[in-house]
Formats: structure tokens, C-alpha cells, sequence
């Protein structure tokens, strides 16, 4: 009984397919309107020109064709339509007046009912080149906080050729300004670093790297008492510091450190540079060693007081 059950399946099943086969061919035979997404192409002289924002890829268009012609272009892309710009970097944009000759003489298996894309943007720009010198943001690179620069910056080449479209490179300074990505740095720096060019549009330079040196070392953080002396104040103390003393803080290399003395700093502060509105000076540093840097005092500033 289940072998015959089974049998009578096939047969409904078999009878199913074909039924369905010979309407789905029938109906492919027959001609129909359809909207669709059909690819496009431009070409240009790519050596001498670039495109600077994305070009379309496709064009919305209604057709009326055979089944089989729409079932192939629903499924598999038909042959993109071609358009040849002469000169693309004088033109922004394609309308439907242009653009429908164009389709329609292309499409040829089709016709073609509407355009429903309007309009074409396009950007293509010319490429060009320009010699740049090169140069690091010393200010931006990142150091650990205990470690200074203490040779010039190296590179190697000190200047590069920039390619890229006009757009772009007529932008560009003499100078282009190489940022490190590095940060915290705490030894001898030397690297091969990108110029940090936009990774867009084709723009690229020669060469694509420099090669940047330099080397540091730690510092150490120091400060001493001292006094300061008095300049051009009145011979008879009737204006005088309230409270001469101040701390010298410094930085210092740590293999250039050494036993520090009152004597190998001089502070002053001058009766001509009063702020008379606060009574106060400012504490200047006018001699150190010369290896320390970044000099200060604490306080920069000093009460002045006035005798009765």
C-alpha cells in the first residue's frame, strides 16, 4: 500500500514541476515594464586625471523588453553603459538629456520607457605633483615626562614630491608638517614614519616614508633657596622686598647633573618693573648654569613694601 501512496507522489510532483516549468518559460516569452538598476562606466584618461569623490555606479531606468532580457539583467548584470568624458575636469555633472541618448543607444535589447536618474555628479580632477620640504612638529611630539630632545631632528630626505589631485595639492604649504604617532617616548628615537597624507583620492608622495632620528635622555627636576638682590631701589630702604628669599626650580640632563650653589644663580628684582597697582615685582632669573633649562622661580613674584 505505501509503495503504490509513494508512486502516486511522484507522479503529482513530477506533474507539478513540469507545469510550473512550461508556464515559467512561457512567461519569459512574453514582453514587460520594469524598473531597474543598471550599471555604468566612465572612462577618462586615468594618468592624467582623477576622480576625487566616488562616480555613480548605476543609473534607475524603466524598460519594456522580453522576460528573458529582464530576467538576466534582474540576476546577472548586463554590459555596464559607457560614458566618455573628453574633458572631466571642466564638467561637474551629466543631466537626463545627455544621459538618455546615451542609455538608449547602449540598451538596445530594451526600450527604453523613462530615466528616472536625472542628474550625474561627477568629480574628476587633474593629477599633479608638487616638491614639498619637510619638517617635524617638535611641539607635538609626545615625551615622557621626565625626558627631554637633546639633538637636532633628523631626516632623511628633508623633501618629498606629493601627488594627488590639483584640488588637493594646491592646498599644500612649501612646508609639510610630519606628526609622530609615537608617544611617551623615553629613549632614541629613529624611525621610518609616514608623511600623513590622506588616504584618499590616490594621494600619495615619494618618497612614502622619512626616515626621522633623534635622541633624549632623562631630566631631572631640581630647585635651590637663594635671595634675590635689589636693582634701582632707593639708597635710603624706604621700598624694599618684604621677603627676598625664593626657591630656583630647574631641569636639568641627568648625566650633566651636578652639586648645585646659591652662587651659581642670580636673582633680581628691579624698582623700575613694579606693578604699582598690586605693589608687586617679578622675580627674574639673569644668570644660571647653562645646562639647565626651563628655569623658574617660586614665587615670580614679590611683595613690595613701602616704608612709613
Amino acid at each position: 500500500m505505501i509503495p503504490k501512496i509513494l508512486s502516486n507522489w511522484k507522479v503529482v510532483l513530477l506533474s507539478f514541476l513540469g507545469a510550473t516549468t512550461f508556464w515559467f518559460f512561457s512567461a519569459l516569452g512574453k514582453d514587460y515594464n520594469y524598473r531597474i538598476q543598471h550599471p555604468i562606466e566612465f572612462v577618462y584618461n586615468s594618468d592624467s586625471l582623477i576622480a576625487v569623490k566616488p562616480l555613480p555606479e548605476f543609473i534607475e531606468i524603466d524598460v519594456s523588453g522580453g522576460g528573458w532580457d529582464l530576467f538576466r539583467e534582474t540576476f546577472w548584470f548586463g554590459e555596464p553603459i559607457i560614458f566618455e568624458l573628453d574633458n572631466p575636469a571642466a564638467i561637474r555633472y551629466l543631466t537626463r538629456p545627455t544621459i538618455l541618448p546615451i542609455v538608449s543607444d547602449q540598451l538596445d535589447e530594451y526600450r527604453v520607457n523613462f530615466l528616472f536618474t536625472d542628474t550625474l555628479y561627477i568629480d574628476i580632477d587633474r593629477k599633479i605633483s608638487k616638491k614639498v620640504d619637510l619638517k617635524i612638529d617638535s611641539a607635538a611630539i609626545s615625551m615622557d615626562e621626565d625626558y627631554r630632545i637633546i639633538s637636532p631632528i633628523v631626516l632623511i630626505p628633508d623633501t618629498a614630491i606629493i601627488h594627488g589631485p590639483s584640488s588637493f595639492i594646491d592646498t599644500l604649504d612649501q612646508k609639510l608638517v610630519i606628526k609622530l604617532e609615537a608617544e611617551s617616548i623615553d629613549k632614541n628615537f629613529d624611525r621610518f614614519v609616514k608623511m600623513g597624507l590622506p588616504e584618499e583620492y590616490e594621494i600619495h608622495s615619494n618618497p612614502p616614508t622619512v626616515s626621522v632620528r633623534f635622541e633624549v635622555d632623562r631630566f631631572d627636576q631640581l630647585e635651590i633657596a637663594t635671595t634675590v638682590e635689589l636693582q634701582n631701589f632707593p639708597q635710603d630702604s624706604s621700598v624694599y622686598v618684604a621677603d627676598p628669599n625664593v626657591q630656583v626650580r630647574f631641569v636639568v640632563q641627568q648625566e650633566l647633573r651636578e652639586d648645585y650653589f646659591t652662587d651659581d644663580f642670580k636673582v633680581v628684582v628691579d624698582y623700575n618693573l613694579i606693578n604699582k597697582s598690586d605693589s608687586t615685582a617679578p622675580a627674574i632669573v639673569v644668570y644660571h648654569p647653562e645646562h639647565v633649562i626651563e628655569v623658574e622661580t617660586v614665587p615670580d613674584s614679590l611683595a613690595i613694601t613701602y616704608a612709613k
